[in-house]
């Protein structure tokens, strides 16, 4: 762990792309998605939905808050979000998980209802009452979310983000709330969500 290899940094530098473009040298850290587990149990937990409750009988109900390690595995009755996010199929035995990219994870991110509920939780949780500043929810989002504060540049086109939003529900007397909601459930689907850099 004290190797300077192990301690790369993610930067990407002209040097670098030049003479090993595909880093077969380890010249800097590849980001690395997090398993499906994870990343479902991590939405639930920004939502202040998870159920850390340890032991007892699994589930196949998809809609359970429990960790994902709860989830019974029947290969006819797979979670399709985990699923979707290559979480193993059971029917074989494999020694590494494969690790996808494609166009239905992010699809399924910003069209699920699951995950819009999870969202809707999360901005109540960032902004319990309407006196709290929009400036606050964006610094608490990021916080919670993302274990770090938004730059400046984030809470300006944030703000924006959110008032655009507003704007576009009209008389809407909920636009604002809603305005949050959105720019939560983007928050959810930002990259660094759900890959290590």
């Amino acid at each position: 762990m004290t190797s300077e290899t192990y301690m790369q940094g993610d930067e990407i530098t002209e040097s670098g792309q030049e003479h090993d473009p595909e880093n077969s040298l380890l010249w800097r850290r590849n980001p690395r998605r997090l398993e499906a587990e994870v990343i479902r149990d991590s939405l639930l937990s920004v939502s202040g939905t998870l159920d850390d409750t340890m032991f007892g009988k699994g589930t196949l109900d998809q809609k359970s808050t429990r960790r994902s390690i709860y989830f019974t595995v029947k290969r006819g009755q797979l979670i399709p979000f985990l699923t979707l996010f290559d979480a193993p199929d059971a029917m074989q035995g494999i020694a590494t998980r494969e690790q996808s990219t494609v166009a239905p994870q992010a699809l399924a991110m910003l069209n699920s209802p699951i995950i819009r509920d999870l969202a809707t939780k999360f901005s109540t949780k960032v902004r319990p009452k309407p006196e709290i500043s929009i400036a606050n929810a964006i610094d608490s989002a990021y916080q919670i979310a993302l274990s770090r504060p938004a730059t400046d540049d984030e809470k300006e086109s944030m703000t924006a983000f959110i008032e655009r939003q507003e704007m576009l529900r009209g008389e809407d007397s909920n636009a604002e709330a809603l305005a949050v909601r959105d720019f939560c459930h983007l928050v959810l689907c930002l990259n660094e969500f759900v890959y290590i850099e």
